[in-house]
Parts: structure tokens; C-alpha cells; sequence
């Protein structure tokens, strides 16, 4: 999961990321904070705003920048372990610290979102976890270790009511989106063997384990108000090469929605 880095394009509040090459992007307002919707690890806010994103490598960060590209700081936030994507709610920026080489991070990191109060274990006990969304009340992250590990974690935005196995059975899951009523994330496997995104209700009831199936190893997720869309990372052959793309309802599942990439990963 170590060096990768998604590029976001932020409309309206959505976003859809390609993977390029450190990790994850969020877009979020720099005075007079309101709650952000997350999608994925992409959130968008009113009324200046900024982009952040996390490099996934060993000796991480957050990196910042205006929305116009201007002002580049990719040490925002430094002297993470591995960081695997960012959300912004309020007047806080959280990222996941999934860990690198190998990726054993256990903990959900937390800062102002002028980048003081840096904490980087605002939650601990979490396993090797990759993507952070919120649906404005908690938090959601992908826990992507095997076994123990197989689950999607909650908890409220104070960092209390910690629940890592608030839904179980998931399969090597990376990355997770939340809309107005569901949770969803992509069943990567466990060696790129996964084939379904995932899906419960916000209160971790319904839920379908195999909501899409068809997908080649995705990874990551993110929605906006009518769509779900996904990476197919790998397949037999070698690297994937597509977005998925399905209504929120499930149907109208088009695999090839955009083809021509290279390992992508949607956040």
C-alpha cells in the first residue's frame, strides 16, 4: 500500500481520485469552519479552502495546498507512519495511520486545521487502517490487517465510543465512503483477491458484504449524491486499468466507466 499517490478533482462537494504514483486528498475550509461531508478520503468545505493529502511513506505527512495549486506545503503535517487518507470535518483534519513497509499502523491521527495540536494516536488499538471518512457524527475507517483485522471501525469525532469491529466480515478492505444513509468500502482481498464493495446502513445494520461484485481487486471508494465509484487495482494480468462506477442502489454496475489507468485507486 506504501507509495501511493492520489490526485483528487473536487466538484460540489464529491470527489473522484486516480492513484498516480503518497496517498489520499481532502479539500476543506480554512476560516469559519462548518462540518465538511467526507466522501471517501475527500471532503469539501465553504468558504476558503484548501487541499490536503497524504504521502504514504515511511517518514510521512500531510501535505497542504491552495485549491488553485499555489502554496504547497508537503510537509503540513509531518512525522506520520505511513499515512493512508484524510478527512475533514469541522475544524479538525483526521488521516489513518495505516504504517510502512511493513504496514503494521495502529492508530487514527488527528490535528487543527491550521496544522497545530497534532496527535497522532487520537485513536489507538485500530489495525493497519486504510481510509478515513465521516458522515459528520463519527468516524469510519477500513481496517486492513487479516483476521482481526477484517473489519470497518467507528467512533464518534471526540475519539470516544471506539467500536473497531462496528461491522465484521469484510475481506482485506481499503478504503471507505459514507453518503447520507450507508457506508461503503472495497473488498480488496487479501493478496488482490477481492471482487465486492461493501455496504451497511450508518448504523451497521444491513450489511451486504457483496452489495457490487465483479471488481478486480478494488481499491478505495468514494460516492457522491446519485454514484459509487471504485478502482479495479489488479488483475490476472498484471495492473488494472479501470474505474468502476454503480448507482447507489447497486444496479447499473459499468466495471470500464473509465478505462486507461494504471493501478488505480479511488479515495
Amino acid at each position: 500500500m506504501g507509495g501511493r499517490r492520489y490526485v483528487v478533482r473536487a466538484l460540489l462537494g464529491c470527489a473522484v481520485v486516480g492513484l498516480l504514483g503518497g496517498c489520499s486528498a481532502s479539500a476543506s475550509p480554512s476560516a469559519a469552519p462548518t462540518t465538511s461531508v467526507s466522501s471517501g478520503n475527500v471532503a469539501a468545505g465553504q468558504p476558503q479552502s484548501y487541499l490536503y493529502w497524504a504521502n504514504d511513506v515511511a517518514d510521512g505527512s500531510i501535505g497542504r495546498a491552495n485549491l488553485d495549486g499555489t502554496g504547497v506545503n508537503e510537509k503540513f503535517i509531518s512525522g506520520l507512519s505511513g499515512p493512508c487518507g484524510v478527512a475533514v470535518v469541522g475544524s479538525f483534519i483526521y488521516w489513518a495511520n495505516l504504517g510502512s513497509n511493513p504496514a503494521v499502523g495502529s492508530t487514527i491521527g488527528r490535528a487543527n486545521l491550521d496544522g497545530t495540536g497534532v496527535n497522532l494516536s487520537f485513536i489507538t488499538g485500530v489495525a493497519a487502517p486504510c481510509g478515513v471518512a465521516s458522515d459528520g457524527t463519527h468516524l469510519y475507517w477500513a481496517n486492513t490487517t487479516e483476521g482481526e483485522g477484517s473489519t470497518i471501525g467507528r467512533a464518534n469525532l471526540d475519539g470516544t465510543g471506539v467500536n473497531e469491529n462496528f461491522i465484521s466480515g469484510a475481506q482485506g478492505p481499503c478504503g471507505v465512503a459514507v453518503e447520507g444513509t450507508h457506508v461503503y468500502w472495497a473488498n480488496e482481498g487479501y493478496n488482490a483477491t477481492g471482487s465486492t464493495i461493501g455496504r451497511a446502513n450508518l448504523d451497521g445494520t444491513g450489511v451486504n458484504e457483496s452489495f457490487i461484485g465483479g471488481a478486480f481487486a478494488p481499491c478505495g471508494v468514494a460516492v457522491d449524491s446519485t454514484h459509487v465509484y471504485w478502482g479495479n487495482e489488479t488483475t490476472s494480468n498484471g495492473a488494472g486499468t479501470t474505474i468502476g462506477r454503480a448507482n447507489l442502489d447497486g444496479t447499473g454496475v459499468n466495471q470500464q466507466f473509465i478505462t486507461g489507468a494504471q493501478g488505480p485507486c479511488v479515495m
